[in-house]
């Protein structure tokens, strides 16, 4: 929750932190080696929000050995155990803890190389110690030496969770959907690498010590929304946004104080020429010498960076989760918290604000359903991904293609012809079809921008139990893209391919919706209704925040943590979309007929934005009556 523990004796900072990680989709969480054991207050909000967690014992391989330090180390072993063993019995009973783990990237004993156990971490006596600790104490639960190990021979799956784990950087969105993304197949160690050995030397490309299966820690860019910045970067800092095209946190271009806060590029640092995914959105648009250009203002740079993270972090999710059960079993991402002020991995800051890339995880998870459909980016074939213990029927998948303006362009049905069992994952037969060009958008012919489509998928479905009888419970599956032309997939194509919703912020005035607030019939929240009330022109990424007002001149009036049923929303032409909000903290009261918190004379605002969304606060409305929002 932070890294110096200022919120370690506040359960309400855990239970909304978790509350963020069960509401994006997330069903476990783990407690990394390098860090402590969580608390009591921790293990509570994780028991009552029912979320298993992965607890790691406090080893990492950064100074553990294996990176740095000494495999020796801890210097006092018998010290080392005696705590793990006090708190494997604070834990045990806590049904949210679902299995143990030694540490960090370490380095377990090869099940058959004894002769390398003076290199190896968990030290033999603290490893072997564990082990019997949890068997004779817990009984109840399995525990792995290490997250990972090494690719090949070197790998156990008897001691590590995989081979290995990564990357951590921005990604070209089609690699999440090729086996191991961002690395190698087979994967490959250090050792290999720099022997120059090549993926096609391998032998025993489907080996479990050749792929990841359980990935530990996969990661990506981090950018909160601008009012946080604003909370730990001066003035100064801000204006000096990066610019387009750095690929090193180091580089001339950035800030210092941006480096210091770690900030992650959001350039592909590995292609051989650097696609930017913030300036990707520039207008007019840039192809080459991208140095030297940055977005026009600080606030285009940071919805950019918003749309970004949503598009990177809802691929990231959608290609796990389109092989799940075949190529993987499970995702953790590297943070999904923030520890502190940082410019790097995480879907929330550290004051509980989401970002862009929190909302496009909740949509690659399938926004709150267990069944979800899923465009394959690399080769445009379609999956559906069926995460509940129940099968499902339906009979087609239905997308819709719409230009930017809301118009529709075309249609089709995709048929489903057998039945989705549950927990599995259904490859439909038919391919996507491009139906872009010229005539789908007003402003395309006379700017020379490349076409931008979105594209709608539905389905209605209902869940069978396992007698196979229709339940009745009848649902919908829903899932949207932006995409363009997939032929052109070169770089200097895909550094202006959302070049058209740049100028569409640009050049076109912001679209006015129509938003309505109030009390939940239940008095447990606030339900706003937004409308796009315009014939033509989408709504792009509407995003809500609750807010007070009055509030002064540049202070962020936003009340956090605040939790969205959905949020960065698009909405076609006549579209409308109810949002459920609750708050985190203070309860709330009407009074004359408005919302204000407890103990305040600030009154509750929505506040509402986007991408070409005009900014606008609308009052709550309620009756006389007292409500307290948890």
């Amino acid at each position: 929750s932070d890294q110096f523990l200022r919120y370690s004796a506040f359960p309400r900072r855990y239970y909304n932190e978790l509350k963020l990680l069960r509401n994006v989709g997330f069903n476990s969480v783990r407690v990394w080696g390098g860090g402590i054991t969580e608390t009591s207050a921790f293990y509570h909000a994780a028991d009552a929000l029912g979320i298993l967690v992965y607890q790691e014992f406090w080893m990492t391989g950064d100074n553990n050995g294996r990176m740095a330090g000494s495999y020796d180390w801890p210097l006092d072993h018998d010290s080392y155990l005696t705590n793990t063993r006090d708190v494997i019995v604070r834990l045990r009973n806590h049904p949210s803890l679902a299995w143990y783990g030694g540490g960090n990237e370490l380095y377990p004993i090869p099940s058959e190389s004894s002769s390398l156990s003076s290199l190896t971490s968990p030290p033999k006596d603290i490893d072997d110690g564990l082990r019997s600790f949890i068997t004779n104490l817990d009984g109840t639960r399995p525990y792995v030496s290490s997250s990972v190990t090494n690719p090949g021979d070197d790998f156990d799956p008897q001691r590590a969770l995989g081979p290995r784990d990564g990357p951590y950087g921005i990604l070209n969105e089609a690699q999440f959907f090729d086996r191991n993304p961002g690395l190698t197949a087979p994967v490959l160690s250090e050792e290999e690498v720099s022997s120059n050995v090549s993926p096609s030397d391998v032998s025993d490309v489907d080996s479990p010590g050749r792929n990841i299966g359980f990935q530990t820690e996969i990661g990506s860019v981090s950018h909160p929304e601008l009012e946080s910045l604003a909370r730990f970067l001066s003035s100064n800092a801000i204006d000096s946004y990066p610019n387009c095209g750095v690929n090193d946190e180091h580089d001339a271009s950035i800030h210092d104080e941006w480096s210091y806060f770690k900030y992650l590029p959001f350039a592909e640092s590995n292609a051989t020429a650097s696609v930017d995914h913030i300036c990707q959105f520039l207008y007019p648009p840039i192809v080459e010498d991208m140095i030297h250009h940055r977005m026009d203002s600080v606030e285009d740079w940071n919805w950019a960076a918003q749309l970004a993270q949503y598009f990177q972090y809802k691929a990231l999710y959608e290609g796990y989760s389109h092989r799940m059960f075949e190529y993987y079993s499970a995702l953790y991402l590297w943070k999904s918290s923030s520890p502190s002020p940082t410019l790097r991995g995480a879907l929330y800051d550290w004051f509980l604000s989401t970002s862009g890339g929190y909302w496009g995880a909740r949509a690659g998870l399938g926004g709150g359903s267990s069944v979800k459909i899923v465009l394959n980016l690399r080769d445009w074939t379609v999956r559906i991904v069926n995460a509940s213990p129940l099968d499902v029927s339906a009979t087609s998948v239905l997308w819709t293609a719409y230009s930017l303006d809301g118009t529709f362009v075309s249609s089709g049905h995709m048929a489903i012809t057998h039945l989705i069992v549950g927990d599995s994952v259904t490859h439909l037969d038919d391919t996507l079809p491009w139906m872009g060009g010229d005539e789908t958008s007003p402003i395309l012919g006379e700017h020379n921008l490349q076409t931008v489509l979105i594209y709608r998928f539905e389905m209605s479905y209902s869940q069978t139990s396992s007698s196979r009888y229709n339940s009745g419970n009848y649902a919908n599956a829903m899932n949207e893209y932006f995409l363009t032309d997939p032929s052109n997939s070169d770089n200097n194509h895909r550094q202006s391919r959302f070049s058209l919703l740049g100028a569409l912020r640009k050049l076109l005035p912001r679209i006015n919706l129509q938003t309505i607030c109030e009390l939940s019939d239940d008095g447990d929240g606030v339900v706003c209704t937004i409308l796009n009330p315009q014939e033509m022109h989408v709504a792009i990424m509407a995003k809500l925040s609750l807010v007070n007002n009055p509030h002064y001149a540049g202070e962020d009036s936003r009340i956090l943590p605040t939790f969205f049923s959905d949020n960065y929303i698009t909405l076609l032409p006549g579209e409308s979309r109810n949002v459920n909000i609750s708050h985190g903290g203070e309860g709330m009261v009407c009074s004359e007929g408005v919302v204000r918190i407890i103990k305040s004379t600030k009154l509750i605002n929505v506040a509402i934005d986007g991408w070409n969304v005009q900014h606008s606060t609308f009052p709550v409305s309620c009756d006389e009556a007292v409500v307290v929002v948890q």
